[in-house]
């Protein structure tokens, strides 16, 4: 909720605070991003496809919603976690052959979205 205050106050004050590299140091994303990350480098085999699964569900919650209830922050977050990802994504079948079909159903859609942080993302 405070991106979305923050985005609809001070749209300029949002995007300036996603690449200040002092606020990324005490930010509760860029630690989850480091859990996320630390997780599937260190558990990767027992974790990825179980946070995957996890992730794809919070797209589908997402989509099946109705406009009024959409779950804006999962899925920002959940953006933010494939973000943190990629790389390792990237490199592991079935997940490499399907980022393009995700970033089509997935990411796309939010350059349209009434959220204007979701949007910005």
């Amino acid at each position: 909720d405070n991106d979305q205050k923050l985005w609809e106050e001070d749209p300029h004050e949002y995007v300036r605070k996603g690449y200040d590299i002092i606020e990324d140091l005490y930010s509760p994303r860029t630690a989850s991003m480091d859990f996320v990350s630390e997780l599937v480098r260190k558990r990767g085999k027992e974790n990825l496809h179980k946070f995957i699964q996890f992730i794809v569900e919070i797209f589908r919650r997402y989509d099946e919603a109705s406009i009024e209830s959409k779950p804006y922050r999962q899925k920002d977050g959940a953006l933010l976690a494939i973000g943190a990802l990629c790389d390792k994504l990237k490199q592991t079948e079935p997940y490499k052959s399907e980022l393009e079909r995700m970033l089509v159903q997935h990411v796309f859609p939010e350059f349209n979205s009434p959220v204007g942080h979701l949007r910005a993302k």
